[in-house]
């Protein structure tokens, strides 16, 4: 957990207790307000996760497809049910996916809204981008691939941002497609200058579409920050949220510009690699190492998925902190009959307190 002092303005001072999953927010409850002098501090907690909607889950929701009572005889969940009972446990403000099959959003905005445990009662808190569009034999079997995002509270007018073109080939199935890369962004209704965004840049370090053009994650990073700047710019506050596919921490400078202006609210746990976090992503999903060394840089697994806020709108006095949670490994495509890792990502959460007056 990392403060914030008067003193140093949005600078941080001092490091306190890890946030562990289920603790208790930093600086009062998520999604409280206090009252300053000239603006309104509200905390906020994010949920992310990447969950490889097609690439480990094959597009499934379970709506169909299946007989979902082989499921619950070999106690296997889908990818979704997972999901769903993280953010309900978390109390998570915000959330965001990335890999996200259209199937598998539609079924998690029902489950989010419905029951009596549900999460949220507003009925407008859902967004989603297409980054490949749905077409036979494609990806999440013909369904449209891509990022969105959630909020407790009634969203406003969302806007979706088009980065620079990936040009990237991938491989799925029988087939190859390019995905169009962008960043998703919805304002509270009830507080328009509060933001949240979701994005998933590259993977590719390549120079595309030749050997003179600049490096794709680079430019999409660039754009990332450019569009934020012009929130900052306005006045406005924002937390975004996504898989980077860039480390953060001095040793790896792809990040960099973005990063200034930011503060990553992983990056300050003493006991999980200061200025760089816990690992996010496994370098090898096929053979995860069953006992992690404590920093990501020296074991491998890459942290690349972030939580970013606007370092001059965390509030004076405050606190932020982020903690990641450990792969469900209980998710099934063949009905149950074998069980596997829900995803190749962990789940990130963060909670920071934001001026957003």
């Amino acid at each position: 957990m990392r403060s914030i002092g008067r003193a140093a303005g949005a600078a941080a001072l001092a490091l306190a207790a890890v946030f562990a999953p289920g603790a208790a927010a930093p600086a009062g409850a998520a999604g409280t307000t206090t009252a300053t002098t000239a603006t309104t501090a509200t905390t906020y907690t994010v949920w992310h996760w990447n969950v490889a909607g097609h690439k480990i889950n094959k597009g499934l929701d379970g709506t169909g497809a299946v007989d979902q009572a082989a499921w619950k005889a070999n106690k296997a969940t889908w990818m979704v049910d997972e999901a769903v009972g993280s953010i309900k446990a978390q109390k998570a403000d915000f959330v965001s996916f990335n890999e996200i099959c259209r199937g598998q959003y539609e079924e998690i905005r029902g489950k989010l809204s419905d029951g009596e445990d549900k999460w949220t009662g507003a009925k407008s808190f859902a967004r989603f981008a297409t980054t490949v569009e749905a077409r036979p034999g494609g990806v999440c079997q013909g369904q449209a691939f891509g990022i969105a995002l959630f909020s407790k509270a009634e969203l406003g007018i969302s806007s979706t941002y088009d980065l620079p073109p990936d040009y990237t080939q991938a491989q799925v199935d029988a087939g190859t497609y390019t995905e169009d890369r962008k960043m998703l962004c919805a304002p509270l209704a009830a507080q328009e200058r509060m933001k949240f965004c979701t994005t998933h840049i590259t993977g590719s370090n390549e120079r595309l579409p030749d050997a003179t053009s600049p490096k794709i994650n680079g430019r999409q990073l660039n754009a990332v920050r450019d569009v934020l700047a012009g929130f900052a710019a306005a006045g406005e506050s924002y937390l975004v949220a996504g898989d980077f596919n860039a480390q953060p921490g001095p040793g790896f400078p792809r990040l960099a510009p973005l990063m200034a202006g930011h503060t990553e609210l992983d990056g300050a746990d003493p006991r999980h690699c200061p200025g760089y976090g816990e690992w996010t992503a496994l370098d090898d999903p096929a053979t995860p190492d069953p006992n992690p060394a404590p920093c990501a840089e020296n074991e491998g697994n890459p942290k690349i998925d972030l939580i970013l806020a606007r370092t001059d709108r965390l509030a004076e006095n405050s606190t932020y902190t982020a903690d990641t949670m450990a792969i469900p490994a209980r998710c099934s495509v063949d009905g149950g009959r074998t069980l596997r890792l829900c995803s190749d990502h962990r789940v990130l959460t963060g909670s920071a307190t934001l001026r957003t007056g």
